[in-house]
């Protein structure tokens, strides 16, 4: 039984290991799976932990509640903004009012006007889902929509018949702008999509180079600044790893001073990005994504706990790993998050409150 107890603690130990790859080591299965569950291994090193303490197999003991700790503590970021072992572009809670007012640097100052946090008009409700090639309920859309006063929903794997659906529901009537990604032979399980309720400035159905599901993006003015909002879902690792990780690491251009396919559209003051990333904070190219793009994961920024949103069935079994996200530019605050069930799809949707 000792035997058999060192084995699998290495072998998880192992496991653990896989977060500190480069980014872009990730690029391989089973990798990519085996680091999305990572959170997970909490079970079973319980189980070795009290396993070890019956059978007084101290040193197991000891290297079980080392790993369990590491594990912990990961988790535990989401709850008290720790830095993350690799940079990660996240910012400890403890200095968010300092960050705050350098995050407002690094808006130009044409943008920093009418920056009053009690102004409704700089908040923004936004929503995020992944419709599970098209067959999500569009009744229940509506209604999250309509009950929560969204202002911008992001769809992905959206096909013609869930539009039709939306339609029906009268999603255009409390929504009416719609930006639509052109479908494509890379299409990851269907089109993504974005609604609004505000009319933009201006809209793009494919707005980056990405060997995947389009890209929509829309540019909204509000009184601190032009918004880009994307609706994104980069290929899923069963479709091709490498392609997985290559389109994860272009989603930091989303925030660049130049997007790659529409060069002549000036950068707008924030950035919005949501969709299903396929990936989380334990996957290096994730992290160096938001590092090099300069964003945050607003449910790690929240530091309200995590959010996890797949798999979600009508089983007694919870979403386990959070691999859809909003992920914020600097200057956005987050004020609220919440998981959103919808029926009929894998996935739980995102609702967040930001304030500009």
């Amino acid at each position: 039984m000792n035997t058999l107890l060192w084995i699998l603690l290495v072998l998880i130990a192992l496991w653990m290991a896989l977060r500190f790859l480069p980014a872009g080591a990730d690029w391989h299965r089973p990798l990519v799976e085996l680091i999305a569950l990572i959170d997970l291994l909490a079970v079973p090193l319980l189980a070795i932990l009290v396993c070890a303490i019956v059978i007084q197999a101290w040193p197991q003991s000891a290297l079980a509640l080392i790993e369990l700790t590491l594990v912990t503590l990961w988790r535990l970021q989401y709850r008290f903004h720790l830095a993350s072992p690799i940079g990660s572009g996240h910012r400890n809670k403890l200095l968010d009012t300092r960050n705050q007012a350098e995050a407002d640097a690094d808006i130009p100052e044409s943008h920093q006007f009418n920056r009053d946090i009690t102004d409704p008009a700089l908040s923004l409700k936004v929503m995020t889902l992944n419709c599970r090639y098209g067959m999500a309920d569009a009744q229940s859309i509506m209604q999250q929509v309509q009950s929560q006063n969204v202002d911008v929903l992001a769809l992905q794997e959206v096909n013609s018949t869930l539009l039709t659906h939306l339609q029906k529901a009268g999603m255009r009537r409390i929504m009416p702008y719609l930006v639509e990604g052109p479908q494509t032979q890379n299409d990851n399980g269907g089109r993504n999509a974005l609604f609004s309720r505000q009319e933009p400035i201006w809209s793009q159905p494919a707005g980056l180079d990405l060997e995947a599901s389009a890209v929509p993006l829309m540019h909204l003015h509000t009184l601190a600044g032009t918004v880009r909002v994307a609706s994104v879902h980069p290929k899923s690792p069963q479709r091709g790893a490498r392609q997985w990780g290559l389109g994860i690491r272009r989603l930091a251009l989303l925030n660049g001073e130049k997007v790659a396919a529409v060069p002549d559209v000036e950068s707008p003051a924030f950035t919005i990005i949501m969709g299903d990333c396929n990936a989380n904070l334990h996957h290096p190219t994730f992290r160096a994504m938001l590092h090099s793009g300069r964003l945050r994961d607003a449910s790690l920024f929240l530091g309200c706990g995590p959010h996890p949103t797949f798999p979600h069935c009508q089983a007694l079994l919870p979403p386990l790993i959070e691999i859809d996200h909003i992920l914020v530019s600097q200057g956005i605050r987050v004020e609220s998050m919440k998981v959103i069930k919808v029926p009929h799809t894998d996935h739980c949707g995102l609702l967040a409150q930001l304030r500009l």
